[in-house]
């Protein structure tokens, strides 16, 4: 019988995002419930504390009290839906409160909703206001999904698939000054950079590079565009991360925890200078339901929160905590762990490879402790929690994370590498004859398999094939079902699901033979699967890997008791 969880995937499967669907079920990941502060509940009443804070966007946690009352506020005064003729107060004074912020060195902003659409706006402004064509950015950069922002990323996966983009695009290694000013040329209209990488994997730059892009940027008349959609609004320790490196750029990003976690609102801040094209040509800019009253008075109420001296201070305390924290576990675990990075309340651990994220992602949410991955750099685990975490739960969020980093550690020393397909396994039976293995194994085929909830169920025929439409399989401690085939053969079992929203491929197998010198049996046990995520299948594999492992070592040793 399906469960609640189970039609949701399956339905995010075949209506939306098969990948992340899979992803999400696979982790173990429940129906979302009410959240708030640094928890979020599921469905059965589980409460789970962030240690990330989904990609910048619930940097103030769930449902903060202040961002709601705002919400309400608003709501009552029924000043939602904008004119776009009349003088909306609630965005005039959100730039006017931007400009205050920047101390006026970007005394302008337009409003958006989505970070690529601002990112978009500042292209545009940057060509407009320099008459040049050419973008600079970084290797590893994460700007959006739009063409332009996905141009910006150069990434061959994306230009495979969705090229060709515009032109006039070009990468180089973050924080390589040399090659970033061997590409800015008199043809260059701007450079664009996160100051500090996060979809990279948490990628801080040298010292010194952000102010030596500033004096490229200005001997070369090129402008220079910040990114800080994820670290803006204190989340490096300074409200704006670029005040931390003491640079200033032409025009700046913001977005994610700009709307408090709840609405859409992104924007671009810039120069006077760069202002022009706005005068000539005011309508070259416009977003529909932008900057409307109701997201706006949002924007406000999230600055309030994240200008205070009070909760600046407590991101760097906080920062310093983490900071120390992954540090010293990077120092006891470099089996699992290649390096430690961050800054402020933004940190990444990259792991050796991308199946130890999957096992330690699965984990972690079993521990009921939430975190994820860097998009380009899926070896990375993230450690961004929320600004407004207490000292008490991030003591308990780093604890739990300790705890899996050892236990991982000791898994990986016990079996090697972090389980992926195929799971071999190889049993020996001395003094069990190869026939009273298969008569018990002929009789209940699922003996030996990790993913049966019944493993001791009874075969539905004594010989060929049979498929079960509702066959009861496991993950972990969760009950799923799906359709799969049992095929009884002379020297085993072979079972298969069919292809389905969470297989494209499962298969396990148990073959009998004779051991060489014929005074008991050996049993081989093959588990091959492949979900069919596509850049995701290593780290799914290492949670699958994993919990098919445990489960079949538990079986094998039940099985060698009963035929002892």
């Amino acid at each position: 019988m399906r469960t609640r969880r189970q039609e949701l995937a399956e339905a995010k499967a075949a209506h939306n995002h098969p990948a992340y669907s899979k992803m999400s079920f696979v982790m173990g990941c429940g129906i979302q419930g009410p959240g708030r502060g640094s928890h979020v509940t599921d469905e059965r009443g589980r409460s789970f504390l962030a240690l990330f804070d989904q990609y910048g966007n619930q940097s103030f946690g769930y449902a903060h009290e202040r961002i709601v009352a705002a919400v309400r506020e608003q709501l009552d005064s029924s000043v939602l839906n904008s004119t776009k003729i009349m003088f909306e107060e609630e965005s005039i004074r959100l730039a006017e409160r931007l400009s205050e912020l920047t101390d006026g060195a970007l005394p302008y902003a337009y409003f958006a909703n989505g970070g690529g659409e601002s990112i978009d706006n500042a292209l545009k402004l940057a060509r407009a206001a320099t008459g040049r064509a050419n973008i600079v950015s970084a290797d590893g950069c994460f700007h959006g999904k739009t063409f332009a922002t996905l141009a910006a990323s150069g990434r061959p996966e994306h230009r495979a698939v969705f090229g060709p983009f515009p032109d006039a695009f070009t990468q180089v290694p973050f924080g390589d000054i040399e090659a970033l000013a061997g590409a800015v040329d008199g043809g260059t209209a701007a450079v664009l950079l996160e100051p500090v990488q996060a979809e990279a994997g948490v990628v801080v730059p040298p010292p010194d590079y952000l102010r030596r892009v500033r004096e490229v940027c200005d001997r070369a008349g090129a402008l220079l565009i910040f990114d800080e959609m994820q670290t803006a609004f204190g989340r490096c320790g300074t409200f704006f991360a670029h005040q931390r490196f003491g640079v200033t750029p032409d025009l700046l990003c913001i977005g994610k925890a700009f709307g408090g976690g709840i609405l859409a609102l992104s924007a671009v801040l810039g120069t006077e200078a760069v202002w022009q094209v706005l005068k000539t040509l005011p309508s070259s800019f416009g977003s529909s339901l932008g900057g409307n009253p109701l997201a706006c008075r949002v924007g406000l109420e999230s600055i309030a929160v994240a200008s205070s001296p009070e909760f600046l201070t407590g991101v760097e305390d906080a920062g310093r905590v983490i900071g120390e924290t992954l540090a010293a576990a990077a120092a006891d675990h470099p089996d699992l762990i290649v390096e430690h990075r961050g800054i402020g309340m933004m940190h990444g651990l990259e792991l050796r490879d991308e199946s130890l994220v999957g096992l330690v992602l699965g984990r972690l949410l079993a521990e009921g402790v939430t975190s994820t991955y860097s998009l380009y750099n899926t070896r990375v685990l993230r450690v961004q929690p929320p600004m407004v975490i207490s000292p008490e739960e991030l003591r308990h969020g780093l604890d739990v994370l300790l705890g899996v980093l050892a236990e991982v550690s000791d898994h990986r020393g016990a079996t090697g590498p972090a389980a992926a397909s195929p799971l071999v396994r190889e049993v020996q039976l001395p003094g069990v004859r190869p026939k009273e293995v298969l008569e018990a194994l002929w009789a209940a085929p699922r003996l030996l398999d990790p993913f049966a909830a019944h493993p001791d169920a009874k075969a539905a025929a004594a010989s060929g094939r049979h498929t079960d439409p509702e066959f009861e399989g496991m993950l972990g401690e969760d009950r799923v079902v799906w359709a799969d085939e049992t095929e009884i053969r002379p020297d085993g079992v072979l079972l298969r699901a069919e292809p389905c929203w969470l297989w494209d491929r499962l298969q396990r197998s148990a073959v009998v033979r004779p051991l060489a010198d014929e005074t008991g049996s050996a049993v081989e046990i093959r588990v091959d699967w492949d979900t069919g995520s596509g850049a995701y299948e290593d780290m799914v594999a290492g949670r699958i890997g994993f919990l098919a492992a445990r489960r079949l070592s538990e079986l094998i040793a039940h099985a060698e008791e009963q035929w002892a």
